[in-house]
């Protein structure tokens, strides 16, 4: 598996097509991280860092993001009702430039993503 972009870079996903969203938990429920899988194979993963601020990664393939640690403490599940092309990435920064949140229009949903108080948050 290989990191495809980083950062920003990695939101460059708009008009790709969204075949399934997931949510990574650790087995307390605790949210880990929030994985768009385009059609092409491609997976788009979004984590919190240390430092609070939001990690996008696009992968090669749709595999658990490796820093999430120990692998078979996770549990992957799938949102099927959130698929479609991406028709608009907008990402806002904090007052010092980090990745804080992401709102994807995936199809005709919305779904926002972010980091809050070292938390991964969706809606």
């Amino acid at each position: 598996m290989a990191i495809l972009a980083e950062g920003l870079d990695a939101l460059k996903v708009r008009t790709r097509t969204v075949i399934e969203v997931a949510q990574i938990f650790e087995t307390n429920g605790y949210l880990q991280a929030i994985q768009l899988v385009f059609i092409d194979g491609l997976s788009l993963a979004l984590t919190v860092w240390t430092d609070w601020r939001l990690v996008a990664e696009l992968r090669s393939q749709v595999e658990m993001p490796d820093h999430l640690w120990p692998a078979d403490a996770m549990t992957r599940s799938v949102i099927i009702q959130i698929t479609g092309p991406v028709s608009e990435v907008v990402s806002n920064q904090n007052q010092v430039g980090e990745l804080v949140e992401v709102r994807f229009t995936v199809g005709n949903r919305q779904m926002l993503v972010g980091s809050f108080a070292g938390d991964l948050t969706t809606e």
